[in-house]
């Protein structure tokens, strides 16, 4: 995990081919549940046809490597399903983590699954996907990414070149600011392509883990989103904005991750940081009754509300997050309200994949106690999906003289 062990560490990618995957439609992983090949209704689907398997090439030795993780940009699936697994070379079963889809929530995460190095095969790797239906309709995921993750032992014969490169990370405080950097021997002197600082705070629950406080960042199609920052020259400086960040219960954390030219990766230790004093707080808000699934399509508007106990008048700055799985709003013109104010969660374009918003809110559109979230799509399939932890406010407010 981020920031627990430094070193440095290799990602092989899976690449998609629907030959392999049994999919003559589509560009990315399904999983269906064992029921569907002779399901009346999504048996003749082409989606139904998909397999689950997926083949990762690592080209290693085995013998070289310390350690080893799973990493996937998984859409949870159709609510309810559950027990999702992956056998790896026929080896063993690793179960992923639950997001909360078995309960009934539209999910997307990101989990990281350490790998018994015994599992893996230099060459081929064969990971055969499955899952259970659950109580649902159709039990079904789609995995969107997939990498193995080598990490690499200090001797290993690609890093002759880089012993001692153990490079620290550097903070200041500059107001509501806080300046970020590398500090190390010589950094310029590296194939160094770009910097990636993530951040372990509280805050809204971006990677889909059912909690606030842990490591925020999560990757979309292989490229990092929502990091603290990145740079791409020495000495890989960047200025994270932390006015909005929430009030913390402890001190918080910074890891890099550097990338260098010939795919070579390095993960740094953790570093603590702290917020800034500052004369005003910021507290998280999120929904009270997140409906299962907070998901509208075909004209079936879907509500939920958050509770507040300021008014308007004591909010300085306030900002909703969302998090959607895009399958379009259909006509709907203003398909998703807060307190009957139309803000934009959604591509406009039906994307079928992951939006992420953060949204300056008027504070006159918001009120003392309840707050109510409605959302509409007439669209016939997906609709829209607001993922766990469905719509939050990020609130700025200053203590009353």
């Amino acid at each position: 995990m981020y920031g627990e062990q430094s070193g440095f560490y290799r990602e092989y990618w899976a690449v998609f081919d629907p030959a392999i995957s049994n999919q003559p439609d589509g560009n990315r992983w399904r999983v269906n549940d064992p029921a569907v090949s002779l399901h009346p209704k999504w048996g003749t689907r082409w989606e139904g046809k998909a397999n689950g398997l997926m083949l990762i090439s690592i080209d290693e030795d085995l013998f070289n490597l310390r350690a080893a993780q799973l990493y996937l940009e998984l859409w949870g699936g159709h609510p309810h399903t559950r027990n999702k697994q992956v056998i790896l070379n026929g080896k063993a079963t690793y179960t992923l983590p639950e997001a909360g889809t078995q309960a009934g929530h539209c999910t997307y995460s990101y989990p990281e699954l350490p790998i018994d190095l015994n599992h893996l095969v230099s060459g081929t790797n064969a990971l055969q996907f499955r899952c259970e239906r659950g109580s649902g309709f159709w039990g079904h995921y789609i995995i969107d990414q997939a990498a193995i993750r080598c990490d690499y032992q200090p001797d290993h014969p690609a890093l002759r070149d880089l012993q001692g490169f153990a490079p620290q990370i550097i903070t200041s405080i500059e107001e509501d600011q806080i300046r970020i950097s590398l500090q190390g021997a010589q950094l310029d002197k590296y194939p160094i392509t770009r910097v990636t600082y993530l951040g372990r705070y509280s805050d809204f629950d971006d990677r889909g883990e059912n909690r606030t406080d842990g490591w925020h960042g999560f990757t979309r199609g292989r490229v990092w989103q929502n990091a603290v920052g990145s740079a791409t020259q020495p000495p890989f400086e960047v200025n994270w904005d932390v006015t909005m960040i929430p009030d913390q219960p402890r001190d918080m954390a910074l890891c890099a991750l550097i990338d260098f030219a010939n795919g070579l990766k390095y993960r740094t230790f953790a570093a603590g940081v702290a917020l800034p004093p500052r004369p005003y707080t910021v507290r998280l808000y999120n929904p009270v009754d997140l409906p299962k699934p907070f998901w509208s399509r075909a004209g079936e508007q879907r509500e939920t509300t958050l509770e507040l106990d300021l008014a308007p008048d004591q909010i300085e700055a306030a900002v909703l997050c969302v998090k959607v799985w895009d399958g379009g709003e259909g006509s709907v013109a203003n398909p998703f309200l807060l307190n009957e104010h139309p803000y934009s969660v959604t591509s406009g374009r039906a994307t079928h994949d992951v939006v992420f918003t953060k949204t300056a809110v008027d504070p006159d559109h918001l009120k003392h106690g309840e707050n109510r979230f409605t959302l509409l799509s007439d669209t016939e399939h997906h609709g829209i999906e607001v993922l766990l932890p469905g719509p939050c406010l990020k609130i700025k407010s200053s203590p009353r003289e």
